[in-house]
């Protein structure tokens, strides 16, 4: 009994620094999940975003080429 009266403090200061870094551990872990989601959310954002230009660019693409071809027509003397 001697031993704990004599370095209580010691013993306090290490149960105390067990527990701190018990729940910066479960922080952090819980942080790592809050990241990883808000990751997830911003890559899917991003794809539906990248999704809708690339549709918007094969709109334009569709109707350059349609623009092309009746000019080649009406160059060629196939009016429509």
């Amino acid at each position: 009994m001697d031993l704990v009266t004599d370095y209580w403090q010691q013993l306090l200061f290490v149960l105390s620094v067990v527990v701190i870094s018990v729940k910066l551990n479960a922080s952090v872990a819980e942080l790592k999940k809050d990241v990883e989601e808000i990751t997830k959310r911003d890559t899917y954002i991003e794809t539906t975003k990248l999704r809708a230009q690339v549709d918007m660019h094969e709109k334009q693409i569709s109707a350059l080429w349609t623009f092309i071809n009746n000019l080649r027509d009406r160059f060629n003397g196939h009016s429509k």
